[in-house]
């Protein structure tokens, strides 16, 4: 509202998209009284009257600053159902869990994580609609897949929101099998088996990785088994010069079979370099994924093999939801015979 200075009303105004109001021919020369008599939606009037004055050939500007209207957004997390893991009944407050809040431009305003009262409490926010995803659940549950809204409409609004996240059951298997005993220059084989996501969820960075024992075995080949969902994946190796993952084979297809070279030759090695990991990278895999043929890694015994026995062993792993290991692994110990080294006895010197 502009007024003269004479307190007469002269004009009601109001801001364009940009903030702006211009006043090019409406005002002669003077003093002038500005009041703002209503805010935009979403903030609170500023009450101060403002004196101003136009002059002739120049350009008066007022600057009016007003303070955004808040609210807030508390969501409440509990579980859904009875959780076989930790005994937790159905209703419980949990912990640990994370939260997204976005604006309507879809930009992320806020982080929160619920407390011990099962509580997510965001930082005070302008009036206006959000929407809320849940990006990481507590120990033992499974991220909601529910995009929630809420709208804040008025000042020191408190929007409540209950989420609720079903129990999960989270398991990986590995098998891992060879000869109890070998010779040195003998060439052997282990048998990958059971590789399988058992849990009720997905698992994300799925993999099986097998240790070897490269000071008592030269990797020579692998067999790749096969698995029951298309997922494309890559094996990648280490190798005791060079501990950064180097691609072996990528983009294979889980339903074929394949048999890799995987000598020093074929892989280009130095001397004295030896493969000391192989690694199977699967990525995002559905419950149930599980290996259909077994795996085979093929080696062969150096003949400077030491000590009495070696140990191989493999693992098997993958995310959940809310960013934990899943891990399982097995071991297999193999002996080494030697031969006894035969010496000629001496006999008895008899006759002439």
């Amino acid at each position: 509202l502009i007024k003269d200075k004479n307190k007469n009303i002269v004009g009601e105004y109001t801001t364009d998209s940009d903030g702006y109001i211009e006043l090019e021919n409406d005002l002669e020369e003077g003093k002038y009284y500005a009041e703002e008599i209503q805010a935009a939606p979403g903030y609170i009037r500023d009450t101060q009257e403002r004196t101003f004055r136009v002059k002739r050939g120049e350009t008066t500007e007022i600057v009016w600053e007003n303070t955004a209207q808040y609210g807030q957004i508390q969501v409440i997390k509990k579980s859904k159902d009875y959780n076989s893991i930790n005994g937790l009944p159905a209703g419980t407050l949990l912990q640990g869990a994370t939260f997204e809040i976005y604006d309507k431009a879809q930009n992320v305003v806020d982080t929160v994580v619920s407390n011990e009262r099962g509580l997510a409490i965001s930082k005070l926010l302008p009036l206006g609609r959000y929407t809320i995803k849940e990006t990481k659940a507590p120990k033992y549950y499974g991220v909601s897949g529910e995009t929630f809204e809420a709208e804040i409409e008025f000042a020191s609004q408190i929007v409540r929101l209950e989420v609720l996240d079903e129990s999960v059951y989270t398991n990986v298997v590995i098998g891992k099998s060879g000869p109890k005993q070998v010779t040195p220059g003998m060439q052997m084989k282990w048998t990958i088996s059971r590789v399988a996501n058992n849990s009720s969820i997905r698992l994300t960075s799925f993999y099986w990785r097998d240790n070897l024992p490269y000071q008592a075995v030269q990797l020579d080949k692998i067999v790749t088994g096969t698995y029951n969902t298309r997922i494309p994946y890559k094996v990648v190796y280490k190798t005791n010069f060079n501990q950064t993952p180097r691609t072996l084979a990528d983009n294979l297809d889980p339903s074929v079979n394949r048999v890799l070279q995987a000598t020093p030759t074929a892989l280009g090695l130095k001397s004295g370099e030896a493969v000391t990991q192989i690694m199977f990278i699967f990525g995002t895999v559905p419950s149930g994924f599980r290996m259909v043929d077994n795996a085979y890694i093929y080696g062969t015994v150096r003949k400077s093999a030491s000590g009495s026995s070696f140990v191989n062993k493999a693992d098997v792993g993958g995310l959940n939801d809310s960013q934990q290991w899943i891990m399982s692994n097995d071991a297999w110990t193999t002996t080494i015979y030697r031969a006894p080294t035969y010496k000629k006895p001496t006999l008895p010197t008899t006759g002439w």
